[in-house]
């Protein structure tokens, strides 16, 4: 067997085969495979890099998300608070509308009547003639529990009138400033 130029093989006697082209055609067909895995090994590149790529921006997502949840549990948990502030104001204005509400059936209660608005003026009188002594400039009107207390209220006795009233409202449960 001898090897006379690159595709020829020859054989003994009159065979002479010619792989040229055999040659040829395995050496494009191993150009392309070559070709082939170069394509495919760099759009397996690609895709490797894209898929890391999503990854990270669904890392950044969830890293985004868990701190967009930690802060509306913030706002959350503030409206909380304050709905629990609100629920405490509504239970105070609660009992003050209760307290209120007493105070002015005492006051109905007191005023009610002709006959209980004597009795209250008679109580004021005598709690205005605890705090004054016979040179105060209203002892002359309410010290027989008579006179006008209005016309005596206007002029010197405000102050010693407000005072009884408040007192007397005091006893009743009724607080003044």
């Amino acid at each position: 067997m001898a090897n006379d130029d690159l595709g020829g093989l020859k054989l003994p006697g009159n065979f002479n085969l010619d792989l040229t082209k055999t040659i040829n055609l395995a050496s494009g067909v191993q150009a392309q495979f070559e070709e082939s895995n170069r394509r495919t090994m760099q759009i397996a590149e690609e895709a490797y890099n894209h898929r890391q790529r999503e990854l990270k921006a669904i890392e950044q997502t969830a890293l985004n998300t868990a701190e967009t949840n930690v802060q509306l549990q913030k706002v959350v948990d503030n409206q909380n608070s304050y709905i629990d502030i609100l629920k405490e104001q509504l239970a105070t204005q609660k009992k003050q509308m209760e307290l209120n509400e007493e105070q002015v059936t005492i006051l109905n209660n007191i005023f009610a009547s002709g006959e209980d608005g004597v009795i209250v003026e008679k109580e004021i009188m005598k709690l205005i003639q605890a705090q004054i002594d016979s040179s105060h400039p209203l002892w002359d009107y309410v010290k027989d529990k008579g006179g006008d207390l209005a016309v005596a209220g206007v002029t010197a006795g405000a102050p010693v009138i407000y005072a009884s009233i408040k007192m007397y409202l005091a006893s009743k449960g009724i607080m003044l400033p």
